[in-house]
């Protein structure tokens, strides 16, 4: 279990999972006023205290971790909510195939339904007490309802899966949207706040440059994408399907055993992405895309 713990600020504490909250570890935050503790986002191996509240930035398994026996109430936004009411809503929700890897799969995050799990809208604040609040501020793109909060006076703002890594966002979910992570990805600058903490591996962060280095890293991610798959398409016209396994989003040697249902799903979106901007046609009637003005 994880033992490391870092103040943030009076109010926020921020649990350190193991091998740094990489994937499929991550670092929830507490935040504390009097006797009153809200949670936001679990995760494995994390001993963090009980909580009155647990505040979910969205439906992932990673933050969902034994999420009922975490804290006394649980809320996520409710454009979200309908994806944890049962097994199939949820797997259904990242396009995954039925298969033996399901029960392993609930057994290691603690996953169970939780059909009548609160719900919060964008503008939701929370009163923690003593003039803390949790201000939630909506991030979608992730998913439809993925939201990072801002905790206040304290000016800490937690980005959740805005994760800032150099691998770049993921868009693979029924309600995900690649416009939408465009423009959370501008969201989150116009945000004050004196510490920025995302889920997984990379910050804190106490300097606004270094956050906005690392975050222009993160978004770079999104034109080299769609620059491979413009020189995929460049040699012919191909199918979303024919594109996926091509190294558009995941190194072919590299890729995780769900790659495939995933980098199609983002691979879609960014078809559409280039079909409404006149930069690609189709699909045609085989499915096939081609680059606008070619032939195919």
């Amino acid at each position: 279990m994880s033992v490391e713990q870092r103040e943030l600020s009076p109010h926020v504490t921020r649990w350190a999972g193991p091998n740094g909250g990489r994937v499929p570890f991550g670092n929830p935050l507490t935040v504390t006023a009097g006797t009153t503790t809200v949670l936001l986002d679990s995760g494995l191996q994390i001993d963090a205290p009980p909580a009155d509240l647990l505040l979910l930035s969205h439906f992932h398994e990673d933050h969902t971790v034994d999420a009922a026996a975490r804290a006394t109430s649980v809320a996520i936004h409710q454009r979200d909510a309908p994806v944890l009411a049962s097994w199939e809503s949820f797997r259904g929700a990242g396009g995954l195939p039925e298969g033996e890897w399901e029960a392993d799969f609930r057994r290691e995050y603690g996953w169970n339904p939780m059909p009548d799990i609160g719900t919060f809208g964008d503008d939701a604040v929370f009163d923690v007490g003593g003039g803390v609040r949790v201000t939630v501020v909506p991030l979608p793109g992730h998913t439809a309802g993925h939201c990072g909060f801002l905790i206040e006076p304290d000016g800490v703002f937690y980005i959740a899966d805005v994760d800032l890594s150099t691998f770049g966002p993921m868009y693979s979910d029924v309600g995900s949207s690649l416009a939408d992570t465009r423009a959370t990805l501008a969201a989150v600058t116009e945000v004050g706040a004196e510490v920025i903490a995302s889920y997984h591996h990379k910050g804190p962060y106490f300097e606004r440059e270094e956050f906005l280095a690392d975050l222009a890293s993160h978004a770079a991610a999104l034109d080299a994408r769609e620059g491979r798959l413009l020189d995929l398409l460049a040699t012919g016209s191909r199918s979303a399907e024919e594109l996926t396994g091509r190294g558009i989003i995941y190194r072919v040697e590299t890729a995780p055993w769900y790659a495939g249902p995933v980098e199609l799903a983002m691979l879609r979106l960014h078809l559409d992405e280039l079909v409404e901007r006149g930069a690609a046609a189709g699909p045609e009637d085989d499915g096939r895309y081609r680059l606008a003005g070619s032939a195919g």
